[in-house]
């Protein structure tokens, strides 16, 4: 906790999900300070205090939301919620002498798919026995004797508020903290690749890509297969929209490989129960990493996607939810998946609607659920790929997606939102049926409960 601003920097481009609980405490105390410039501070100090519980003594834990998932045959990314068609191996793209080598550990490019939205690199790593070993892949984030260790202060803690009488109140770090490392105990080390660190800015690994020699900053995953306990299948996603590619169908990608580390290996999540949403990745004692240094500069197409991608201007209707409206713009029907692209407008933005959900114009978090045309919910994924702002004095802003680009007060603002869903693609699918929702809290004297309302269906006939 030496550095408040950069712990929030470096988690800041990690996929953390925050309990709705405990959003709501973090805006509660917000929208009871007067004081901006205090609410920033006190901002600071509640998200220190939400990520001690969760590191404790042993320094700092990196979480992120569950998404579980395997790899059979072609990248099934199911914890995004991405399932690629049947087609998928009819895409790929064989790559040869695209390698970096470290001693007798070695990652090899072996191949890249490019759709209209994405590019998947799959890569080979194999390593030697002895960074291997280092790495500690195969066994447990948590040793033993770290378990013991971490059960023992948390029964301290605990009767030490029995001795005060203050059981339920007060703070339970060390019990927090080892809730966590039972459930470190659970998973299992596997290989993470960092790639393009620091291309535009301190860290964000793996979100940074080079098109043609210039950086892009976009949403992206990597998924891990375990072959045998010196090889690991390594797919790196990036989703490279309109706005990133514009008019390109060929053009030159560079991954520049940083290092090798231990991360938990995602498929062990499925076995956890009772989580909290949030989930550890590793530990300050299980963290391992070995740098790599070289780069992958090869070469993609989307021509032969697009030959055999349907693009519909889809006639349905608005729809609208108070102050926001959303519209279906475009719907691009690729080999792979299914694309659409929906803009939302929203007035008489100002910054408390958009931070306190208090505010009587606040809308809660927003989603899609997606049926095919016998009423079948297909696997979809929704990410924002942009957001302006433009003032009620005409000024414009871009934020980053998802983000409040200020802690200035304005009111009767616009806001203007792109995003994309990703639709798993089944040949038999003759519509789909696109469902908004927005997931609110509904505040009471008995407490906070969280409703999921269902917005009018979007209905799109894919022939």
């Amino acid at each position: 906790m030496k550095d408040i601003d950069k712990i929030l920097q470096r988690n800041s481009i990690d996929d953390v999900n925050i309990p709705s609980s405990i959003e709501y405490k973090i805006h509660y105390a917000l929208n009871h300070l007067e004081n901006k410039s205090s609410k920033i501070n006190c901002l600071k100090r509640i998200i220190a205090a939400f990520i001690s519980t969760v590191i404790a003594l042993v320094g700092s834990v990196t979480v992120y939301a569950s998404f579980g998932g395997t790899i059979s045959g072609k990248p099934i990314l199911e914890w995004i919620g991405i399932k690629f068609s049947d087609q998928y191996e009819d895409y790929k793209v064989n790559v040869e002498g695209q390698e970096v080598i470290y001693n007798e550990t070695k990652v090899e490019l072996s191949s890249t798919v490019c759709d209209d939205g994405f590019v998947i690199f799959e890569f080979d790593v194999n390593l030697s026995k002895e960074d291997k070993e280092y790495l500690r892949l195969g066994e447990s984030l948590v040793s033993e004797q770290e378990l013991k260790e971490a059960q023992q202060l948390a029964l301290e803690e605990q009767q030490k508020h029995e001795e005060n009488n203050t059981v339920g109140f007060g703070d339970y770090t060390y019990t927090g903290h080892y809730e966590i490392m039972q459930q470190g105990r659970e998973l299992i080390n596997t290989v993470n690749m960092r790639v393009n660190d620091g291309l535009l800015g301190p860290n964000h690994a793996n979100y940074n890509i080079l098109i043609d020699g210039e950086g892009y900053y976009t949403k992206s995953t990597q998924t891990v297969s375990k072959i045998s306990d010196y090889e690991y299948k390594v797919y790196q996603l990036y989703f490279l929209t309109d706005e990133i590619i514009k008019d390109k169908t060929d053009f030159s990608v560079t991954l520049r490989l940083n290092a090798l580390e231990n991360t938990a290996d995602k498929s062990g999540y499925k076995k956890l129960e009772n989580n909290s949403g949030l989930y550890l990745t590793n530990t300050p004692n299980n963290q391992r990493r070995i740098d790599m240094t070289g780069e992958f500069v090869v070469a993609v197409s989307k021509n032969k996607a697009l030959e055999n991608t349907k693009v519909i201007t889809p006639n349905c209707e608005e729809v609208k939810y108070r102050n926001m409206t959303k519209t279906v713009e475009e719907v691009k029907i690729t080999p792979l998946q299914i694309i659409v692209k929906v803009k939302t407008l929203r007035d008489n933005v100002s910054l408390q609607c958009l931070s306190s959900t208090r505010n009587k114009d606040y809308i809660g978090v927003t989603d899609f659920k997606v049926y095919d045309d016998l009423g079948n919910e297909l696997d979809s994924l929704k990410y924002e790929t942009k957001r302006i702002i433009t003032y009620s004095n005409g000024k414009v802003e871009e934020w980053a997606p998802g983000d409040i680009g200020t802690y200035k007060s304005f009111y009767n603002a616009k806001m203007e939102l792109i995003e994309y869903i990703i639709i798993e693609k089944n040949d038999n699918t003759n519509a789909i049926k696109i469902v908004p929702t927005v997931r609110e809290l509904n505040f009471t004297d008995e407490g906070t409960t969280e409703e999921t309302i269902e917005l009018e269906t979007l209905s799109i006939d894919l022939k």
